[in-house]
């Protein structure tokens, strides 16, 4: 007997989860917030560059006009902390 025929080979098959609006809306919010509340940037240039990927990205898996607004609502923060 080999070891690999102590495992299942055979790969389980999962669905892929539902986006939970009401987190991300609430996550997407407070980083807005954040963002709103600032004089400088209030993250590293790391984070910056990361939440100017993330962000859009999450805000694409709110129904409708709604991450739409976010996205724009955000981009415009980033805009106005990177001027300064």
């Amino acid at each position: 007997m080999n070891q690999l025929s102590l495992f299942d080979t055979e790969l389980a098959v999962t669905e892929p989860r539902v986006p939970n609006a009401a987190y991300i809306r609430k996550h997407l919010n407070r980083i807005l917030r954040l963002a709103r509340q600032a004089e400088r940037l209030p993250w590293s240039k790391a984070e910056t560059e990361s939440w100017e990927k993330l962000f859009p990205e999450l805000a694409q898996l709110l129904p409708g006009e709604e991450g739409e607004a976010l996205r724009a609502a955000f981009a415009a923060e980033l805009e106005r902390l990177k001027a300064v």
